[in-house]
């Protein structure tokens, strides 16, 4: 074995370690029939992906000028800068254990799809290998020969450069529709009213009623609408109740003294906020039914206070339900979830025109092909680099207008 596939290098603090395995699966892959009928479909979705981001990002820059633009600038405010960054463990709200799993996972096939089409066009692949901090594997790469790429036909090359997006893309849609599978299998853990929290220092407290508890019935009458507990008509201070209390460990009964409500002694108080049972129902069916009407949804990620309340399987709303996946159920919505949004991520930012991007490499190709001739290459370079400026414009027009003050 050579010396070239089978060392280890120090590049920008990382270590880069080439092998040749990479390499020979990816020859193998590479003959396979199918390659290159994947390579098309690969490279039909590159626009797709670079569309969404596009749209996604032109929605961000339009807010500049909207009626919402003060409300918006307030709120990425009191975001700080590092949400920005795809790094578990430097974004606070990406988990570190997960976090890394997905971003490895999204970067090793991205590489080896490059590779991967690249030996099915006959593209020569100089080394791959894998890329670590210190230790800790964060990725991988594929070397193929620039120079191969660029004196290929458009078409060829175009397919190489849209391997990583195109591959990430798919695999984003698969992990959601995976995702959805399981959320489809969450039913509220009771019929009821979810307790989401307790006043301090209230009755509810003093009865000993904690989040995730459930409220069926009080005295006899079965409660589902969240109304029943904050209109002062059903009952009154010093009243007496006997509440049935469903929680994780079985049914009970209680009996609980309504207080006072702080702001009005002559209304009753129980000290409880609440989730309806229909109101869980919705959650789920909405999160699983929102693809095509609402994509947004699922780009608001659980872990942000903002969003905890659309995603079943956060930890806000996943002690309020019970399904089929028993205690495997949040680990396993939540690993999904992050794998689908990171592929996805990946995916739109390597799409988007901005060179040295795949995208942006895939757009001068594209465009040289489509001018042969008509342009020098110099000409080609000096449009796809204005319109790399033009994107990051729109990319970080919004962030940088409210950190600056400016909305």
């Amino acid at each position: 074995m050579s010396e070239d596939f089978k060392r280890v290098d120090f590049q920008y603090g990382l270590v880069l370690l080439r092998t040749r395995r990479f390499q020979s699966l990816m020859d193998r892959l590479g003959k396979n029939k199918v390659s290159k009928p994947v390579g098309w479909l690969l490279l039909y979705l590159l626009p797709v992906a670079a569309g969404l981001g596009l749209f996604l990002f032109l929605a961000e820059f339009l807010v500049i000028f909207s009626q919402n633009a003060q409300a918006a600038g307030t709120a990425i405010r009191g975001v700080t800068p590092l949400a920005y960054l795809g790094l578990p463990g430097v974004n606070p709200y990406l988990p570190i254990v997960d976090g890394w799993l997905a971003l490895v996972f999204a970067m090793v096939v991205h590489e080896g799809a490059h590779g991967v089409i690249a030996r099915s066009l006959g593209l020569p692949v100089k080394s791959s290998g894998l890329i670590f901090l210190l230790v800790i594997p964060i990725g991988a790469f594929v070397d193929v020969d620039e120079a191969a790429i660029k004196q290929a036909r458009a078409r060829d090359s175009g397919r190489v450069l849209a391997a990583g997006a195109g591959l990430n893309f798919a695999l984003g849609v698969i992990f959601l529709l995976l995702l959805f599978s399981v959320v489809a299998t969450m039913k509220p853990a009771a019929d009821g009213l979810a307790v989401a929290s307790v006043a301090v220092s209230s009755p509810a407290a003093a009865a000993k009623i904690e989040p995730g508890d459930f409220i069926t019935a009080v005295d006899g009458a079965p409660y589902n609408n969240p109304s029943q507990i904050t209109q002062s008509s059903w009952y009154k201070p010093g009243q007496t109740v006997n509440m049935t209390l469903w929680t994780p460990s079985g049914t009970e009964q209680i009996n609980l003294t309504v207080g006072e409500n702080p702001s009005n002694s002559s209304e009753g108080f129980i000290g409880v906020d609440v989730v309806g049972y229909s109101d869980l129902q919705s959650t789920v069916s909405t999160y699983t039914s929102s693809i095509l009407t609402r994509p947004i949804l699922y780009l608001c990620i659980p872990t942000f206070t903002n969003c905890e309340s659309l995603a079943p399987f956060s930890a806000a709303l996943s002690p309020f339900y019970t399904s089929s996946y028993g205690s495997s159920l949040v680990p396993l919505a939540t690993l999904l979830y992050w794998f689908f949004f990171i592929n996805v991520n990946l995916a739109i930012f390597n799409a988007l025109p901005i060179y040295p991007l795949d995208g942006g490499q895939a757009f001068m190709a594209g465009l040289k092909g489509a001018v042969r001739g008509k342009m020098s290459e110099k000409s080609v370079m000096n449009v796809t680099i204005a319109v790399t400026l033009l994107v990051l414009v729109l990319i970080l027009s919004l962030p940088l207008s409210s950190y600056l003050g400016i909305i």
